[in-house]
């Protein structure tokens, strides 16, 4: 068996170089990273570097790696950004999510004879965004002040509060699956966990911030921000809530009190956010990815060839559709619309979290599993792409 520590450097490793290619390609470093995985995942790659006492050691850093992402994206949900063009906003993330949603579960329940969870799962996975992948295009072609670039934002961020609701939906609809739990008994763990939350706004975080701000070290605050996610984690976790949806509502909070208290310098915020960002980044979730990929079975995706491409079209018409029909309905350009509806199409975050889990908790198959990772994989390549197309046009246009 191949050493542990030489497993993660091999993993780590070709997960970078291989991101270092796709970006110079263009294309999302996530891509690069799942590719990783993929290869990794070739049979006779994977008898040799991925015996069981391996793959359990990433599948801890990977989850440790979720984890924080789920706090990161909590410290970067802005709800600010939704105030601006709030109309809008609203009104393209409720299509955008909400159709390709319908559609994915409605095919599912009905044509495919899916189960309601299993179709809600799939459906859920079609209708949510990486906003990151938008954003790091749009601040490579310095759009990120456009009027393209702020509509994409703020109805981002509304996406972001959708899909918080969404994932809340569904992480606690799995532990009810997971375990003898009945629906009042969760609805009552859900209330002490909001006093919790509560008790958290109002003292612990205030308070620890200001504690470990004493030392004005950022280890320390590192440190302090760290204590805080998995503490309220755990408690969403043992309340039934989801660690994960205990994460982002820690990071949420964090940042609140940041914005709020005037006690609290404000440069905690991105000092907090840098340091989160690092580690999870740079180390954890490069190797969530890379897990991921590992997971794939290729004899399922070419059995599934054609659901994967289901699943796509689904994806894509539903958010660039839904996005359009939102910008239309405002009186918006059809063009815009179009331009706005691929920004917002790229996947390849949350919806592998939930793929990733409801396979580990026996819900879904590999077959659909491998089905949703090739289709968030497809998207993540052909989004920033078409995207990126249609905005040299637009631009080519306007100067002409």
């Amino acid at each position: 068996m191949i050493n542990p520590l030489i497993f993660i450097l091999i993993s780590l490793g070709l997960a970078y170089f291989l991101a270092e290619i796709v970006k110079k390609l263009g294309l999302p470093r996530v891509v690069g990273q799942i590719s990783a995985g993929l290869i990794l995942g070739i049979p006779l790659i994977r008898k040799y570097l991925s015996a069981t006492d391996n793959l359990e050691i990433l599948s801890f850093l990977a989850n440790l790696g979720i984890v924080l992402l789920f706090y990161y994206v909590g410290l970067e949900t802005d709800f600010r950004a939704v105030t601006k063009n709030i109309q809008q906003s609203v009104l393209i993330s409720l299509f955008n999510t909400t159709i390709p949603l319908i559609i994915g579960f409605l095919m599912m329940k009905f044509l495919f004879e899916f189960s309601t969870l299993v179709s809600l799962i799939i459906g859920i996975s079609l209708s949510v965004s990486a906003q990151s992948v938008s954003l790091d295009i749009l601040e490579e072609l310095k759009l990120i002040k456009s009027k393209i670039g702020s509509l994409i934002i703020s109805a981002g961020a509304v996406d972001d509060a959708i899909e918080i609701i969404l994932v809340g939906i569904l992480f606690s609809i799995f532990h009810v699956a997971g375990s003898d739990l009945t629906l009042i008994t969760l609805f009552v763990e859900i209330v002490i966990f909001l006093v919790i939350v509560v008790i958290a706004r109002v003292w612990l975080i205030p308070y620890s911030l200001k504690f470990f701000d004493r030392q004005k070290s950022t280890t320390a605050r590192f440190t302090g921000a760290l204590l805080l996610v998995l503490l309220i984690a755990s408690f969403a976790e043992f309340l039934g809530v989801g660690l994960l949806i205990g994460a982002m509502i820690a990071g949420i909070l964090v940042k609140q009190t940041i914005f709020k208290d005037e006690k609290i310098p404000n440069w905690e915020e991105h000092d907090i956010a840098k340091s989160i960002h690092l580690i999870s980044f740079g180390f954890l979730i490069p190797l969530f990815f890379v897990s991921v990929g590992l997971k794939v079975d290729f004899s399922s995706f070419i059995q599934e060839f054609w659901f994967v491409l289901l699943l796509l079209l689904i994806s894509i018409i539903g958010t660039v559709g839904g996005s359009l029909i939102a910008v239309l309905i405002h009186h918006g350009k059809f063009k815009d619309g179009i331009i706005l509806g691929w920004g917002l199409s790229p996947k390849g975050d949350v919806e592998l979290v939930i793929a990733t889990l409801a396979l580990t908790n026996g819900i879904i198959s590999i077959n659909i599993f491998t089905s949703l990772v090739m289709m968030a994989l497809l998207t993540t390549i052909l989004s920033p792409i078409i995207f990126k197309k249609l905005l040299g046009i637009h631009k080519s246009k306007k100067l002409s």
